[in-house]
């Protein structure tokens, strides 16, 4: 009876040693899979036999699960601060290609633009019977358009496309739910019948990871391994159902459209593109109350002027703002731009006077300020705001690296640890294989003791 228990015991420790070496062997494999949670073999000794009721024998041990080594209380901090960096990340990079719009400071920029046009009507002024100095100022005016109404379709264009990233990361988000919401039940189904379900629950915890990138996403974990999945209070998953996220967004609440109540975006890339639509309508709208007032001060002073031609009132802008700012036909002959405030004298210069000092002069519709100090207050704006998104980033990114290691020492799998655990193991199945063939020899001895001769 002894031998037949030992050889028994020595079976269950080779089993066990066995799961132990597959075990690190898939640890091993799976050293560059993203993701990838390392996996440790819990063993436990069997229950003991009773040979009387003062003796009682081991039985030896089994291999009684499989664990994944994951802190949850970490992943759930490593998915909030994923979120916050792809927040600061997306409105770092809108902000930086809206700073390569208004290209400033710089030469083709609207402040060297604008400048040019000031310093012709100054010129003007020393030459008001000029009419290369009329020319000169056609010339300024007429860049100063262009690059406006290009910026302004450039902006817009980039709006459109920001629109369409934002709509295709709620479109996106929504699949991965749906991708979510299959793993659950096929998660619960393994739960329900013991297997081991490891790599789903890897899958899971990616797609977790990357719904909280997108949309800011909050996780509930179930006994049973499957999650529910949260987006400001709105269920996106329940077991295996979508409630999918809709495709408008109230800009304003940085929100999506939904009933009974909007579901605010707190954070993820689509938040980030959010604050970037927001941020950059903000600008747009500045720059048309720039050129707004432009066309209106401008056009209000030189209507009251004198042309070479000795005829008043003609307009020197069109347009109502950056989007269709241009020379008005009234100008398109030279010698319709005035330059004197006195009929019948080619040499008075008070209106060419009046347009230069438009440089300085505050605006009520500017908040007082004068043109040139707001438009430069705009681009400083939009500097210090892209420079905030770009430190909040960078601050961010130091966070989640930081956590990543964190996770990593828990969860990643290290070639030295496997090594080492693949040599106890080996050694230990040896040794459990030795004990089979010992309590075997002894089998055999007493077999050949007791048969007949």
């Amino acid at each position: 009876m002894s031998s037949f228990m030992g050889i028994e015991l020595g079976i269950r420790a080779l089993r066990a040693f066995q799961i132990g070496l597959e075990t690190t062997g898939h640890n091993v494999a799976n050293v560059n899979t993203p993701g990838y949670t390392r996996r440790r073999v819990r063993f436990a000794n069997t229950p003991e036999f009773a040979l009387s009721p003062q003796l009682r024998l081991g039985t030896g041990v089994m291999a009684q699960s499989i664990q994944r080594l994951r802190d949850m209380m970490l992943e759930q901090r490593v998915n909030t601060n994923a979120g916050d960096l792809a927040r600061w990340s997306a409105l770092s990079e809108s902000l930086s290609a809206i700073e390569g719009l208004f290209n400033e400071p710089g030469e083709q920029g609207i402040n060297a633009k604008l400048n040019a046009l000031f310093n012709a009507f100054e010129e003007l002024a020393t030459r008001p019977d000029s009419l290369a100095a009329r020319q000169q100022v056609l010339q300024a005016a007429r860049s100063l358009t262009e690059t406006l109404r290009t910026l302004h379709r450039n902006l817009t264009t980039l709006e459109s496309q920001i629109q369409s990233q934002a709509v295709g990361t709620i479109e996106q988000a929504n699949q991965l739910a749906q991708q979510l919401a299959r793993l659950n039940e096929q998660i619960r189904a393994a739960h329900s019948s013991g297997a081991e379900a490891g790599d789903l629950l890897d899958q899971r915890d990616r797609l977790i990871g990357q719904l909280s990138e997108l949309i800011g996403a909050r996780a509930h974990y179930n006994n049973d391994g499957s999650v529910m999945l949260f987006v400001d209070g709105h269920t996106l998953v329940q077991d295996g159902a979508v409630f999918p996220l809709p495709t408008t967004i109230d800009l304003a609440n940085r929100a999506l459209d939904s009933t009974p109540t909007d579901i605010r975006i707190q954070s993820g890339q689509l938040r980030g593109l959010m604050d970037s639509l927001a941020q950059l309508q903000s600008y747009r709208t500045d720059l048309n109350t720039f050129a707004s007032t432009l066309i209106t001060q401008v056009n209000a002073i030189h209507s009251t002027g004198y042309g070479l031609d000795g005829n008043t009132g003609y307009l020197f802008f069109s347009g109502t703002d950056a989007s269709n700012i241009d020379l008005h036909p009234d100008v398109s002959d030279p010698m319709r731009i005035a330059s004197s405030a006195v009929a019948g004298a080619p040499g008075n210069n008070g209106i060419a006077l009046a347009l230069a000092n438009l440089r300085n002069a505050p605006q009520a519709s500017l908040g007082g300020q004068s043109l040139t100090q707001f438009y430069r207050a705009l681009v400083g704006r939009l500097g210090n705001d892209a420079q905030v998104s770009r430190n909040r980033a960078e601050t961010q990114q130091l966070t989640v690296e930081h956590l990543h290691h964190l996770r990593e020492s828990v969860s990643g799998v290290s070639l030295d640890e496997e090594a080492a655990n693949l040599v106890r193991f080996q050694r230990s199945y040896q040794a459990a294989a030795k004990m089979v063939s010992t309590f075997d020899s002894l089998l055999q001895d007493l077999l050949q003791f007791v048969a007949p001769r």
